[in-house]
């Protein structure tokens, strides 16, 4: 008996947090929900989002509660969009305050300081597979601890730098991942 609570300590414990380094990949894109996703995310995870009903289209928006709300930095969040008459669901980048102005395409600049390599990440506000494949190149360099930057005209500026700020990121694109049995 004793080893039986165990095992389902154990389960309960490692079977709801996904390792923080397990990889996603950033060009399968994946939109299908299962019966079993959808129903841990709203017995489990909707307590962290707000909600708000589109019944014309059929769908629920899901943003996260504590997302940061900075005006003075840019930052932008994935909204998990679950459309509940087709079983799909999508991530939907919205923009602050900051960023509501700037051009559609925007440019990221990321840094490994470990292994010493950079690259960038062009982001068209596209369709919901530009928005996914975007999402989910920030939630990898999330777990990789990259250093970003949004490149304007004239500078870089610091993109989801602090902790505060990427953890909600990282949260959102998990919940999303097990919403998509991308994760499990």
């Amino acid at each position: 008996m004793k080893k039986l609570l165990f095992i389902g300590c154990c389960m309960g414990l490692f079977g709801c947090n996904p390792d923080k380094k397990t990889k996603v990949s950033t060009e399968e894109v994946h939109f299908a929900t299962s019966a079993s996703s959808v129903m841990f995310f709203k017995n489990v995870r909707q307590i962290y989002y707000e909600r708000q009903e589109n019944n014309a289209a059929k769908a629920t928006i899901y943003r996260m509660r504590n997302r940061a709300r900075d005006k003075n930095t840019p930052l932008m969040y994935p909204a998990i969009v679950y459309m509940w008459a087709q079983d799909e669901a999508s991530v939907i980048l919205e923009r602050n305050e900051w960023l509501a102005n700037a051009a559609d395409t925007l440019h990221f600049i990321w840094q490994d300081t470990v292994r010493q390599t950079s690259g960038e990440y062009v982001f068209p506000n596209g369709d919901r597979r530009t928005h996914y494949k975007f999402a989910a190149q920030i939630y990898h360099s999330i777990q990789e601890e990259h250093k970003l930057w949004l490149k304007t005209d004239s500078a870089k500026v610091p993109f989801l730098a602090k902790e505060s700020e990427r953890e909600p990121f990282r949260k959102i694109m998990i919940d999303y991942f097990r919403l998509v049995n991308v994760l499990r």
